[in-house]
């Protein structure tokens, strides 16, 4: 193995476990996780959110291990997107002050994981296997169709929670508590979205497929966290939105799946 090679398997490694462990802890226990780790951890939804999207990246990425560089680029896209916007909800946490020790080992994690996205994007990998034979191919119209509702829905919600951050929290019926969290459920959102947008610009499921694994996880758990908000008893309007919005999408990500984007 290659020295660049082990440069590769050693950052999706850790990309992997990362977001398992920042995707499930979140999604599974909110509260213990919160209060493990110096937050408010009043609004518990926006925790499972955050931690379904984070999740996402570390199945995908999982998938992905042997998968093709035309496979993986953008995947490899959304979590540089994700973890540059992660550093810019770090900084913004640090300079409010009050800062929970968790959110400098994430600042660190962020940075790592920018540089390391970003030297394999300019440097694609040449030791990837190749493509799937028969794994090329024009995507349906209507799964089109479905990136572009899911597109519209994760730029917008990911934009709302990284930067209106809290404020978007109170606008929608919560707290608005832990702004950190709506910035980091924002970040992992707004590079499923950018990474969907590109898969728009190719219509080819080779680049679709991984980004099809990634949105059928995020949305899937969403529905399950929507499906608790609400079932709690203090779900918000926001909560059916995306019970209805995610629920089209992983029907919708789980079909073009099966039939492999045709």
């Amino acid at each position: 193995m290659s020295i660049s090679e082990r440069e590769y398997r050693g950052l999706l490694a850790l990309l992997i476990v990362a977001g398992w462990f920042f995707g499930l802890a979140p999604f599974l226990l909110p509260a213990q996780f919160a209060t493990a780790f110096g937050f408010a951890g009043t609004d518990v939804f926006v925790y499972r959110i955050a931690g379904a999207a984070t999740f996402g990246y570390g199945v995908g990425l999982l998938i992905g291990w042997r998968a093709s560089w035309a496979e993986m680029r953008l995947p490899f896209l959304a979590t540089l997107i994700f973890n540059a916007c992660s550093i810019f909800a770090c900084l913004a946490a640090i300079i409010a002050g009050a800062t929970p020790w968790i959110v400098f080992v994430i600042l660190l994690a962020s940075i790592l994981f920018t540089a390391g996205t970003g030297y394999f994007l300019t440097h694609p990998p040449a030791f990837l296997g190749p493509s799937r034979p028969g794994g090329d191919h024009e995507l349906a119209q209507w799964v089109v169709a479905l990136y572009v509702i899911g597109v519209v829905a994760a730029v917008f919600f990911g934009l709302a929670s990284l930067f209106p951050a809290g404020a978007f929290g109170k606008a929608v019926g919560a707290t608005g508590a832990d702004d950190f969290i709506y910035r980091q459920a924002g970040s992992a959102t707004l590079g499923a979205g950018i990474a969907g947008f590109f898969v728009l610009r190719s219509r080819r499921w080779e680049t679709a497929r991984i980004p099809t694994v990634m949105a059928l996880v995020f949305n899937g758990l969403s529905v399950i966290a929507a499906i608790l908000e609400i079932a709690s008893g203090g779900g918000a309007w926001i909560a059916w939105i995306i019970l209805l919005a995610a629920g089209l999408v992983t029907v919708g990500m789980a079909l073009a799946l099966r039939r492999e984007g045709r």
